[in-house]
């Protein structure tokens, strides 16, 4: 039997919400927080949800009802709403039905002569915030976390579920140092993919509300101001690395990947 909560089950709804959230996060990458029209409700919409809801019926009627039937309805019934929250409720049919597609489509048995298919591949993102005072980036000296204790790292921190990367990189920065940032006021200056899961995002700010201080001290033994040209020699690697591109305006950069593949 197969749970929702099952994420590596072929099928489950855990699995098919974790590759809506990645894909999510590569769309907020790629394009930013777009702000476009509805573009619904406009003549002849009603008509077409009219026809796809008459061929969804006759489809079942008769045997035949596929997915394709049943996602094109909702979809047809989306573009004919031109109330805002109708058209919510709308939408949230419309992913529920194609989250219910994938999840299908998951369980299915590979033909016979034909190999599986691929699993798609599952990053784990993480976030990363330069607080830049003028020519300087604070930095924190990592302590009892277990990985990279006792070197200098941004504040930094893995992507939660149903998190946006800016929800992400404003919760690290007021969890780690104790600041308030505006999301607004946050700009993305890098992506980092390092080998072989890890796709680092990297933000840079130079406003926010109160004073930086050490606000883990289980996890962090000191903070300090260190010049963007002068970084510390005993820093976590890859930050290091993606502070340089960023000063070299590099937007994209591989890390730790072998040259030979």
């Amino acid at each position: 039997m197969i749970h929702d909560g099952d994420a590596g089950v072929p099928g489950s709804l855990a699995r098919v919400l974790a590759d809506v959230t990645a894909e999510r996060v590569a769309q907020d990458v790629r394009w930013g927080m777009q702000l476009l029209p509805d573009g619904t409700g406009h003549d002849g919409t009603a008509a077409d949800c009219d026809r796809a809801r008459s061929e969804t019926e006759a489809a079942a009627g008769a045997g035949a009802l596929t997915w394709r039937h049943v996602l094109a309805e909702e979809v047809l019934e989306a573009f004919a709403e031109s109330d805002p929250e109708r058209l919510r409720a709308e939408l949230i049919q419309v992913a529920a039905v194609a989250v219910k597609w994938a999840q299908a489509v998951d369980r299915r048995s590979p033909l016979d002569g034909q190999a599986p298919p691929r699993e798609r591949f599952r990053a784990i993102v993480d976030v990363h915030v330069l607080l830049l005072r003028g020519c300087e980036v604070l930095l924190g000296r990592r302590a009892g976390t277990g990985y990279g204790d006792g070197l200098w790292h941004l504040p930094s921190g893995h992507l939660e579920a149903g998190e946006s990367a800016t929800e992400a990189a404003v919760r690290e920065a007021g969890e780690e140092v104790g600041v308030a940032i505006d999301p607004a006021d946050l700009r993305f200056v890098h992506v980092m993919h390092r080998a072989p899961e890890r796709v680092g995002l990297f933000f840079a700010a130079d406003t926010w509300t109160g004073e930086p201080y050490n606000a883990e001290p289980h996890k962090c033994s000191e903070i300090a101001w260190w010049p963007l040209d002068g970084l510390p020699h005993d820093m976590v690697g890859y930050p290091a690395a993606a502070i340089a591109n960023v000063l070299g305006s590099v937007p994209f950069a591989l890390h730790e990947w072998s040259t030979h593949r």
